[in-house]
């Protein structure tokens, strides 16, 4: 008896301490697992380096730097024909300092130069030499393939929606791992309401066993009833402990997933029992059809197609390139007159190119015609899909409202026979087993109800997840 008087001190306070626990919600746990999982990091990194890709594809349009020096020889028979009956040997030297860069606005390709060249020519006993000196600017312009730099800023237009995709993608991911945690968190739920339940058929159990000692010590029951009331105690107590194991065991498991130690000192926040209003299975499926994400995700990949079609078919078209350079130049025998640049030359050009066939273009085409239809399948696929899993989950939270009924019926009505069977105990007309088990069949129950509420918030989780509102 003193064992039992310990262990129910020791039980009042835990009791005690666990009622000014600290609780915490169900939204800042997961507001926990969002700020401090690596998961959620991972994700968010994958993002940042699509958009570091598509930082790198405007630097096309820097400017670019080249020096090209040069060095030519020209023999009897070029120097002949570049100057006939004049050189024998020519030697020519010259150095092209240039900057160039791409405008993705007109398509076109700007570019300014400055170069010096030096000419020596041989023939017979004969030298001349000259001196060339000069700047200029050049300009080209697509006039029909690439006019407006459509081919130009394709590949940083096509990133735009690779980064869409990887930032949709990666808030589903989020919110799949979201859901895998909060049914954790929904299990501790589930473990702390059932450890109430069985707490309260230990505090039953020993007021059970405090009566059934004193109707012994009064002789009016046997020494078996006694100890069938010990057995129930040690069994509640068993189950308690057995809980409690999972209990903290879950605790930790959902610490350690948070990263945060202060879990260890708190406890659920959550009403297991309340029921929500929820639309109809028709407005549901138009409000999965208009948030759901991964349905966006088909409408993201169809448009990224359209806009590479769109990029052939830029590529099919003949290019007419029309070229504009002029300058100003200077040129003398002597070096230092030839630095008088102001003399110009000008060159305008049109170049006209088209290929025959493209069969390889075309294909390409008729290969993305059949996957843009693909992708409408895929998309009428997964609704399809999601929308029965939306309905099935609707139909099964509106079956256990009903359940719920009537497992709060069949506890009322179990507490109604445990309070008949103990006022026939009482009056020597009964068996304390009959009593034992009518209690035990409360418990049982109450254990259902919780059971069948905990599926319920489950299912209530899916729904939430299904229509994107966990993250």
């Amino acid at each position: 008896m003193k064992f039992r008087i310990f262990f129910m001190v020791l039980f009042i306070m835990f009791t005690a301490a666990a009622s000014f626990a600290q609780e915490i919600t169900l939204e800042s746990f997961l507001d926990l697992v969002k700020a401090n999982h690596p998961f959620f990091k991972k994700e968010d990194i994958a993002l940042d380096i699509e958009k570091k890709q598509a930082e790198s594809y405007p630097g096309a349009q820097d400017w670019g730097f080249s020096v090209s020096p040069s060095f030519t020889r020209l023999g009897e028979a070029s120097s002949y024909y570049e100057a006939p009956g004049q050189s024998e040997k020519i030697y020519l030297f010259g150095t092209e300092v240039a900057l160039s860069r791409k405008i993705w606005n007109t398509g076109g390709t700007l570019g300014f130069s400055i170069s010096t060249d030096y000419r020596n020519s041989e023939y017979k006993s004969t030298v001349t030499k000259a001196f060339k000196h000069g700047v200029g600017i050049s300009y080209t312009q697509p006039l029909l393939q690439n006019y407006k730099g459509t081919l130009d800023r394709l590949s940083y237009e096509l990133s735009d929606y690779t980064i869409e995709f990887t930032e949709v993608k990666a808030r589903e991911n989020k919110e799949d791992f979201l859901l895998g945690v909060a049914s954790r968190y929904l299990d501790w739920v589930k473990l702390t309401e059932v450890i109430g339940i069985a707490k309260g058929r230990l505090s039953l159990a020993n007021e059970q066993l405090e009566q059934v000692v004193k109707r012994f010590n009064a002789n009016l029951v046997d020494r078996v009833d006694v100890l069938r009331a010990e057995d129930a105690v040690r069994i509640a107590e068993q189950t308690i402990l057995q809980l409690e194991s999972l209990w903290k065991a879950t605790q930790a498991e959902l610490a350690v997933t948070a990263g945060s130690e202060t879990l260890y000192n708190k406890s659920p926040s959550y009403d297991i029992y309340a029921l929500e209003d929820l639309p109809g299975p028709d407005e549901a499926s138009g409000i999965l059809e208009e948030r759901s994400r991964l349905l966006k995700t088909f409408d993201i990949l169809k448009s990224q197609l359209d806009r590479q079609r769109e990029g052939l078919l830029e590529q099919i078209r003949p290019q007419l390139n029309l070229s504009v350079a002029g300058g100003v130049y200077g040129s003398d025998e002597d070096f230092v007159p030839s630095l008088a640049i102001y003399k110009p030359d000008v060159t305008v050009s049109l170049v006209f190119l088209k290929y025959f066939g493209n069969s390889t273009l075309n294909k390409q085409v008729e290969k993305l015609d059949l996957q843009v239809k693909k992708i409408d399948l895929d998309k009428a696929n997964v609704l399809v899909s999601l929308e029965a899993n939306m309905r099935s989950l609707l139909i099964q939270l509106a079956e256990i409202e009903k359940v719920l009924v009537l497992n709060r019926d069949q506890i009322m009505s179990a507490g109604e026979k445990t309070v008949e069977e103990l006022k026939m105990y009482n009056q020597g007309r009964g068996q304390l087993t009959f009593v034992i088990q009518s209690r035990d069949n409360e418990e049982n129950a109450k254990l259902t109800y919780a059971d069948n509420a905990a599926l319920y918030h489950m299912l209530l989780l899916q729904y939430r997840a299904l229509l994107d509102e966990l993250f």
